[in-house]
């Protein structure tokens, strides 16, 4: 569970936030596009029109779709998301503010989704009341209606029912399409005018409009957020209309008597009903624009000056989210900065870093340049790997002895994945390379338990190196880092790196970006799971990070500043990319600093 929270957190929400914020220009670029086609068009048949909306949201759907599936192919790559944290690192503040957002970005489309699916569900259980209320018409008119629905290439049997409170002919369903009819207009309009109107609803049917307008709400509920998706949308309704009069007005051969119907209708209405847009009705688009076409037909008004207020949406929408970030980065810093314990004067910098605990320390002279809480007594988690390689490599053995992974190295207090299987076998140097550079448990727990005098052993030589060491707030369990009983301070975690530094096998192992080890004999690669070891602009002499859900993300490492080796620890980060932020404000203040 946890390793699949991990993925979601690494790959899907910052892929899926980073989509929904490219949509925002690459909607209002379709929607302009879209708006200059339709001032083209706006002489030619409503038809052309309507395709066009159509394949303008078609595209509002699969370009997100398309931009997702790309960045998580692009994230699935080896070496993508540590060249996608070199370039962010590199990106303006008010950039890496913006992702570090994505989390909330993608919740709070969630839970508009959410909404807007739920709004979906209420329409189509209004539709759903409104057949189980129908009853059935006239056997005459119900005759009349299959003679229309044949004139129209209709195969499939349409109902006729009727419905009191109804005020329009309105079509619902598409697999068994019925045309409801307010009970008022059978009484009270003449016979020929309702015929046309009946046609107008064939047409629908005809035309499958009520799948494609429920494919319609679909799209709405998913892209909510962008005004230019309802801008489309409103326009293929309304089109649509025109495109079901015209059909109408062809099967009738008399567009007169359709445009007579819908002026009858608009006059016996004088209060419009406001419905679920699932259903489609006679009276839906510009009743009188649709009149005046069918009753002259070459007379066309030009529509493209109503896309100007979506499109002047959008654009705001992308402005206010691409600047919105600043006072929120703003504020978010000044929280920050009320959280940092209180600096003396002779600290080298203050930053509103997100870790809860931070210490950089320069080591040729011990003083401490930047520190939050770093006193406070907090779990580890895989910097506990250090100690683990120090306390090994003490004991002096036999690197190129092979070792072997038991059941007893199976992490069973996490259940944590694991890319090594019981029984794998490799030589100690290559399960210290594990260890270190992939963070490998059984590979450290396998380390311990092959230490001379067995893991008991292995736990006297910690408690010993760590009096060594003159930590007196830190406690070692187990050698992997998993138990939240593994605790230290940033100050002490520093004095770890420092005295890791000094052992070359270490500083080597976890200064490379990747290596090949051995695994049964085969060779295997592994990558260094601190992104920024040979990332540009990075020295990094040493490097360890870690996580558990009561520890948080967590760094130690030790790189050069201007010629000058600074440690650097973060404890309890939110997130990999809020501890790699972290870092990289940090080194731009150690720049500063040394310039």
């Amino acid at each position: 569970m946890s390793a699949l929270l991990d993925t979601l957190a690494a790959l899907w929400i910052p892929a899926l936030g980073l989509t929904l914020l490219h949509f925002v220009w690459q909607g209002l670029l379709l929607g302009l596009a879209v708006a200059l086609l339709l001032a083209l068009l706006r002489q030619a048949s409503p038809r052309h029109r309507y395709a066009l909306c159509g394949v303008a949201l078609l595209l509002c759907l699969l370009l997100p779709l398309a931009q997702l599936g790309w960045l998580l192919q692009r994230a699935a790559e080896p070496g993508a998301l540590r060249a996608a944290a070199e370039l962010e690192l590199e990106a303006p503040d008010w950039w890496q503010t913006l992702q570090a957002r994505l989390p909330e970005l993608v919740l709070a489309w969630s839970l508009g989704v959410a909404l807007m699916a739920s709004r979906l569900g209420l329409g189509l259980a209004w539709v759903a009341r409104l057949r189980r209320q129908a009853r059935q018409v006239d056997v005459a008119w119900q005759a009349r209606l299959d003679a229309l629905a044949t004139r129209l290439g209709l195969r499939r049997p349409v109902a006729l029912r009727v419905l009191a409170q109804l005020e329009s002919p309105l079509t619902v369903g598409w697999w068994r399409p019925i045309v409801l009819v307010p009970a008022s207009l059978i009484s009270g309009m003449p016979a020929p005018l309702l015929e046309a109107l009946l046609a107008h609803e064939l047409a629908h049917v005809r035309r499958l409009d009520y799948l494609v307008n429920l494919l319609q709400g679909g799209v709405e509920s998913l892209l909510f957020f962008h005004p230019v998706v309802w801008w489309l949308s409103n326009r293929m309704r309304a089109e649509r209309e025109q495109v079901a009069d015209e059909i109408a007005a062809q099967a009738l051969g008399e567009p007169r008597r359709l445009a007579l119907a819908l002026h009858a209708l608009s006059q016996q209405q004088a209060e419009a009903l406001r419905h679920p847009q699932l259903s489609l009705s006679a009276r839906g688009g510009d009743l009188l624009k649709r009149i005046h076409r069918l009753a002259a037909p070459g007379h066309q008004t030009p529509s493209w000056k109503l896309a100007l207020p979506a499109l002047a949406l959008a654009f705001t929408s992308l402005l206010v989210q691409a600047n919105a970030s600043k006072p929120a980065a703003d504020n978010a810093g000044r929280r920050a900065a009320g959280s940092v314990t209180v600096q003396p004067a002779e600290y080298a910098f203050q930053l509103p870093v997100n870790a809860k605990h931070a210490l950089v320390l320069e080591d040729g002279t011990g003083k401490v340049l930047m520190e939050k809480n770093a006193d406070a007594v907090v779990p580890i988690a895989s910097l506990t790997k250090l100690m683990t390689a120090m306390v090994v490599l003490d004991a002096k053995p036999d690197m190129n002895e092979k070792i072997r992974i038991a059941q007893e190295d199976v992490d069973t207090l996490k259940h944590s994945a694991s890319r090594v299987r019981v029984g794998a076998e490799m030589t100690r140097l290559a399960a210290l390379k594990l260890a270190l550079m992939s963070s490998e448990n059984r590979a450290a727990a396998a380390l311990a338990r092959t230490y001379p005098g067995g893991l008991a052993g292995f736990t006297q030589a910690v408690q010993a190196k760590i009096r060594s060491l003159g930590l007196s707030h830190t406690a070692i369990a187990e050698p992997t880092g998993l138990s939240p009983a593994n605790t230290s301070t940033a100050m002490e975690v520093a004095k770890i790196a420092n005295a890791a530094a000094r052992y070359p096998e270490i500083s080597q192992i976890t200064s490379d970006k990747k290596d090949v080890v051995p695994v049964n004999g085969r060779p295997r690669e592994v990558h260094n799971t601190n992104r920024l070891v040979g990332a540009k602009g990075w020295d990094i002499q040493l490097s360890k990070t870690g996580y558990t859900e009561e520890a948080g993300r967590c760094l130690t490492m030790r790189m050069t500043s201007a010629g000058k080796p600074v440690t650097v620890v973060l404890l309890d980060a939110d997130g990999s990319a809020q501890r790699l932020r972290d870092a990289a404000k940090i080194r731009q203040s150690l720049a500063k600093l040394h310039s």
